[in-house]
């Protein structure tokens, strides 16, 4: 039996301009809200996922170690990961497995946590977190556009204590999930499928970051290879509108699914 639940961990103000990219803004801000600064609420949406053997995290949000850093994104009604997972139900050591989509900061910072002797350490103590082996070797050797977006302290910890497990390609987790990489965004980005109570749905992470970005044309600044970018989302979506997935967006504030 599998059960999921949704975390909103928090949210953010991301320039319009960025996260819509080509998109001309007298079109992306009529139907996302934008205030005079051109700023637009971003959600930081994760996934808990509960099955008879798995205790699963899906992303982790900013976590709390970069407040200083992060002053332009003025984080907001952020919620700490672990209190979020004792609501569920689970101690930070019943988790068992961490899935992060990709290493972007945005996406693993609750990753790891700073210990009372403030040293960064796993917040998950005896979870396995897989990452792609793509998008490691692509964050050990980043390219100028894409460097500022790791954070070194938020998956380095994981790596030294031996629990950072390489998702090599596609494959199953197990006979509920199944993990797929994409490329576009960012090299080798996770997208996590699976089905409860008789329904599809997939997590697509930042190939598909919010509603808006459905269409195939509406990208992000952020895209790595936009034209990679738009290729893998019509893979995925083709896939997706095939098995009449509902999709689970991270960062869309205002419609956190939808059907293709």
């Amino acid at each position: 039996m599998l059960k999921f639940h949704v975390i909103e961990s928090g949210y953010f103000l991301g320039d319009g301009g960025v996260m819509f990219g080509p998109v001309p803004k007298k079109y992306w801000s009529a139907k996302y809200k934008v205030d005079e600064k051109n700023m637009c609420e971003m959600s930081l949406r994760c996934l808990f996922i509960e099955t008879d053997t798995r205790r699963i995290l899906v992303d982790a949000g900013l976590g709390d170690k970069h407040e200083a850093r992060l002053k332009f994104f003025q984080p907001y009604n952020q919620r700490n990961m672990v209190e979020e997972i004792r609501r569920i139900g689970y101690e930070p050591e019943e988790v068992t497995d961490v899935i992060l989509t990709h290493l972007h900061f945005d996406h693993c910072g609750a990753s790891t946590v700073l210990n009372g002797k403030n040293e960064v350490v796993p917040t998950f103590p005896k979870a396995t977190y897989r990452v792609s082996l793509s998008q490691w070797k692509n964050y050990r050797n980043p390219t100028l556009f894409e460097k500022g977006s790791f954070f070194p302290e938020n998956i380095e910890p994981v790596y030294d204590a031996g629990q950072l497990q390489f998702v090599l390609g596609d494959m199953e987790l197990d006979d509920q999930i199944r993990l797929e990489l994409y490329d576009g965004h960012t090299p080798g980005q996770i997208v996590v499928l699976f089905e409860a109570e008789g329904k599809k749905y997939a997590f697509p992470g930042d190939v598909v970051p919010t509603s808006l970005n459905i269409a195939l044309s509406w990208l992000s600044a952020y895209d790595n290879s936009v034209a990679i970018a738009m290729e893998e989302k019509k893979r995925f979506l083709d896939k997706a509108k095939e098995e009449k997935r509902t999709l689970i967006f991270y960062h869309d504030a205002y419609t956190p699914m939808a059907t293709v």
